[in-house]
Protein backbone atom coordinates (compact mmCIF):
# COMPACT_ATOMS: atom_id res chain seq x y z
CA UNK A 1 0.00 0.00 0.00
CA UNK A 2 2.82 2.39 0.87
CA UNK A 3 4.49 1.71 -2.47
CA UNK A 4 1.32 2.58 -4.37
CA UNK A 5 0.89 5.77 -2.38
CA UNK A 6 4.50 6.82 -2.98
CA UNK A 7 4.18 6.03 -6.68
CA UNK A 8 0.99 8.10 -6.92
CA UNK A 9 2.65 11.05 -5.17
CA UNK A 10 5.71 10.79 -7.41
CA UNK A 11 3.60 10.74 -10.57
CA UNK A 12 1.49 13.65 -9.36
CA UNK A 13 4.63 15.68 -8.54
CA UNK A 14 6.22 14.84 -11.86
CA UNK A 15 3.19 15.95 -13.84
CA UNK A 16 3.39 19.40 -12.26
CA UNK A 17 7.19 19.71 -12.24
CA UNK A 18 7.26 21.42 -15.64
CA UNK A 19 4.23 23.55 -14.88
CA UNK A 20 4.84 27.25 -14.77
CA UNK A 21 1.54 28.23 -13.18
CA UNK A 22 2.94 29.90 -10.07
CA UNK A 23 0.24 31.17 -7.73
CA UNK A 24 -3.03 33.01 -7.36
CA UNK A 25 -6.64 32.62 -6.35
CA UNK A 26 -7.20 30.31 -9.32
CA UNK A 27 -4.64 27.84 -7.95
CA UNK A 28 -6.07 28.17 -4.43
CA UNK A 29 -9.55 27.20 -5.69
CA UNK A 30 -8.18 24.03 -7.33
CA UNK A 31 -8.63 24.94 -10.99
CA UNK A 32 -6.35 23.14 -13.45
CA UNK A 33 -4.65 24.20 -16.66
CA UNK A 34 -6.34 22.39 -19.57
CA UNK A 35 -3.65 23.11 -22.19
CA UNK A 36 -1.49 20.14 -21.19
CA UNK A 37 0.57 20.41 -24.38
CA UNK A 38 1.40 24.06 -23.65
CA UNK A 39 5.12 24.82 -23.44
CA UNK A 40 6.28 27.57 -21.13
CA UNK A 41 9.65 27.91 -22.86
CA UNK A 42 10.12 30.46 -25.63
CA UNK A 43 13.10 30.45 -28.02
CA UNK A 44 14.92 33.76 -27.99
CA UNK A 45 18.29 35.42 -28.40
CA UNK A 46 18.48 36.10 -24.66
CA UNK A 47 17.80 34.07 -21.52
CA UNK A 48 15.41 35.13 -18.81
CA UNK A 49 11.84 34.98 -17.57
CA UNK A 50 8.59 36.89 -17.96
CA UNK A 51 5.82 36.60 -15.37
CA UNK A 52 2.29 37.35 -16.57
CA UNK A 53 -0.71 37.80 -14.29
CA UNK A 54 -3.95 36.53 -15.83
CA UNK A 55 -7.59 37.21 -15.08
CA UNK A 56 -9.71 34.11 -15.76
CA UNK A 57 -13.51 33.99 -15.91
CA UNK A 58 -15.82 31.16 -14.84
CA UNK A 59 -15.69 29.64 -18.33
CA UNK A 60 -11.93 29.14 -17.88
CA UNK A 61 -10.95 31.70 -20.51
CA UNK A 62 -8.31 34.37 -20.04
CA UNK A 63 -9.99 37.77 -20.08
CA UNK A 64 -7.03 39.98 -19.22
CA UNK A 65 -3.25 39.92 -18.93
CA UNK A 66 -0.66 42.05 -17.20
CA UNK A 67 3.11 41.64 -17.33
CA UNK A 68 4.70 41.86 -13.89
CA UNK A 69 7.87 43.83 -14.61
CA UNK A 70 9.32 43.55 -11.11
CA UNK A 71 9.19 39.73 -11.32
CA UNK A 72 10.46 39.50 -14.91
CA UNK A 73 14.04 39.63 -16.14
CA UNK A 74 13.29 40.22 -19.85
CA UNK A 75 12.96 43.93 -20.65
CA UNK A 76 12.40 43.77 -24.43
CA UNK A 77 8.83 44.76 -25.31
CA UNK A 78 8.54 42.40 -28.33
CA UNK A 79 9.77 39.49 -26.21
CA UNK A 80 7.34 40.36 -23.44
CA UNK A 81 4.50 40.47 -25.97
CA UNK A 82 5.30 36.88 -27.04
CA UNK A 83 4.68 35.70 -23.49
CA UNK A 84 1.54 37.79 -23.15
CA UNK A 85 0.12 36.47 -26.44
CA UNK A 86 0.88 32.87 -25.43
CA UNK A 87 -0.81 33.44 -22.04
CA UNK A 88 -3.99 34.68 -23.73
CA UNK A 89 -4.42 31.24 -25.33
CA UNK A 90 -4.48 29.32 -22.03
CA UNK A 91 -7.68 27.73 -20.75
CA UNK A 92 -8.50 26.52 -17.27
CA UNK A 93 -11.16 24.39 -15.58
CA UNK A 94 -14.62 25.94 -15.98
CA UNK A 95 -17.39 25.90 -13.40
CA UNK A 96 -20.06 28.01 -11.76
CA UNK A 97 -18.75 27.28 -8.27
CA UNK A 98 -15.69 29.45 -8.91
CA UNK A 99 -15.50 33.21 -8.43
CA UNK A 100 -16.55 35.32 -11.45
CA UNK A 101 -12.91 36.30 -12.02
CA UNK A 102 -9.80 34.73 -10.53
CA UNK A 103 -6.15 35.63 -10.95
CA UNK A 104 -3.10 33.50 -11.52
CA UNK A 105 0.59 34.14 -12.23
CA UNK A 106 2.24 32.28 -15.09
CA UNK A 107 6.00 32.25 -15.76
CA UNK A 108 7.50 31.92 -19.24
CA UNK A 109 11.19 31.04 -19.57
CA UNK A 110 13.22 32.36 -22.49
CA UNK A 111 16.00 30.09 -23.71
CA UNK A 112 18.84 31.54 -25.79
CA UNK A 113 19.35 29.54 -28.96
Amino acid sequence: MKKILLLAIALFSYSYADSQVISGTLVDSGRKLLNTEEKFTISSTVSGTVVVELAVNREGKVTGTKILGDESTIKSTPSRMKAENAAKKLTFTAGTRYAPFEHVKVKYTYAAQ
